[in-house]
C-alpha cells in the first residue's frame, strides 16, 4: 500500500494534518537517549529506505517511545505505526534538504547544536547522579506518619435541595414549599415538581461535597444542619433561593495507607531526588567557575540607564 493512498484515507486525514506538529515535537524528544529493548537475534524488519538508509520497525518503536505515552496509546495501532513511519519518511527527507541547502552551517543551527549537546550531556550527568536512588515501603510509611494532614479525607455532607427563584413570586412560593413539607409532604417529590435545579430528576439530590466546592452562602447552611433529614430555612445564593435537607455526614478521617502509598512512593523518590541534584549542584559550584553579570529581567539593552 503506497503511503500516499494511506494518508488520503479519511480516518487518517485529519492526522495527517497533525504531522508538522508531532514531527517537530519529534525532532526534539527524539534526541534524548532512550532505553532500548535487547537486540534481537534476527535483523531488523526495513520498513522503508530513504537515500538507501533503512528505517526499521525498531525506528518506530523507538520514536513512538520518545513521544510519551499517549501518543503510544494513539498511534499504537498498525495504521497508526504506519503514520508514524510516515512521520520518521519526513524526518529524513527534511534532514537531507537541510543538508544540501548547508543549513548546518549557520551559525543559528550550529547554536541550537550546542545547546542540545548541553542538554543532553547535562541529563545525563543527572541520570547518572541520582541512580542510585531508591525508595522502600517504610520510606513511604514513614513519610504518611509524618504528614497526616496531607492524607486526610476532609469532612463531608450530602444534601439535596430545591432551587427555586429570586423574583417577585419567590416570597409565596417559597411559603408553599416550607408549608407542603411541614405538612408532611415528600422532599423528593416537591424537588421534582418545583425545582429548578438540573438535581431536580433525582429529587434535588446533589450527592457529598465538602467544603470549598459550594457557594459560601448554600455551604455555611448545609453544613449547619445536624441530624439526617434536618430541612434548612431558605437561604439565598446568586443561583436563587435554597431549601435544603441533610442526607448524611462523613466524618474527616485518614485515607488508608495502602490507597496513597504508589502516589507517595513518587512523591518521596521526587524529593530524594531533588535533593541529590541540589547538593550536586553546590558541589559542581566549587569546582566551575560561576558568574552572574546582570539580573535576568528580560531587558535585551542591559540594566545601565
Amino acid at each position: 500500500m503506497k503511503l500516499s493512498t494511506f494518508l488520503s484515507s479519511k480516518k487518517w486525514r485529519g492526522l495527517a494534518a497533525l504531522g508538522l506538529a508531532v514531527l517537530l515535537a519529534a525532532c526534539v524528544s527524539w534526541a534524548a537517549p532512550q532505553e532500548q529493548e535487547a537486540a534481537p537475534s534476527e535483523a531488523p524488519k526495513v520498513l522503508a529506505r530513504v537515500e538507501g538508509e533503512p528505517i526499521t520497525e525498531e525506528d518506530v518503536s523507538a520514536f513512538l517511545q520518545s513521544l510519551g505515552p499517549q501518543a503510544m496509546m494513539m498511534y499504537g495501532s498498525e495504521e497508526g505505526r504506519q503514520f508514524m513511519l510516515n512521520e520518521i519518511i519526513s524526518i529524513r527527507l527534511f534532514a537531507l534538504d537541510g543538508a544540501r541547502l548547508k543549513v548546518d552551517e549557520t551559525p543559528e543551527f550550529k547554536r541550537a547544536l550546542a545547546e542540545v549537546r548541553t542538554r543532553m550531556l547535562a541529563q545525563a550527568a543527572m541520570r547518572e547522579a541520582v541512580k542510585d536512588v531508591s525508595v522502600t515501603d517504610e520510606d513511604a510509611r514513614k513519610f504518611y506518619d509524618e504528614h497526616q494532614d496531607q492524607f486526610t479525607q476532609p469532612e463531608r455532607v450530602h444534601a439535596s435541595h430545591i432551587l427555586l427563584s429570586d423574583d417577585v413570586t419567590s416570597a409565596d412560593q417559597i411559603a408553599k414549599v416550607q408549608a407542603d413539607l411541614k405538612a408532611g409532604a415528600s422532599f423528593d417529590e416537591v424537588a421534582r415538581a418545583v425545582s429548578l435545579c438540573p438535581s431536580a430528576p433525582q429529587g434535588g439530590d446533589l450527592g457529598e461535597f465538602q467544603r470549598g466546592q459550594m457557594v459560601p452562602e448554600f455551604e455555611a447552611a448545609a453544613f449547619a444542619l445536624k441530624e439526617p433529614g434536618d430541612i434548612s430555612e431558605p437561604v439565598q445564593t446568586r443561583f436563587g433561593w435554597h431549601i435544603i435537607r441533610l442526607e448524611g455526614r462523613v466524618p474527616a478521617a485518614p485515607v488508608p495507607f495502602d490507597q496513597v502509598k504508589p502516589q507517595i512512593l513518587q512523591e518521596v523518590e521526587n524529593d530524594k531526588i531533588s535533593e541529590l541534584l541540589k547538593a550536586r549542584r553546590e558541589e559542581l559550584e566549587k569546582s566551575f567557575k560561576v558568574e552572574l553579570t546582570a539580573p535576568a529581567s528580560g531587558d535585551q539593552a542591559g540594566t545601565a540607564r
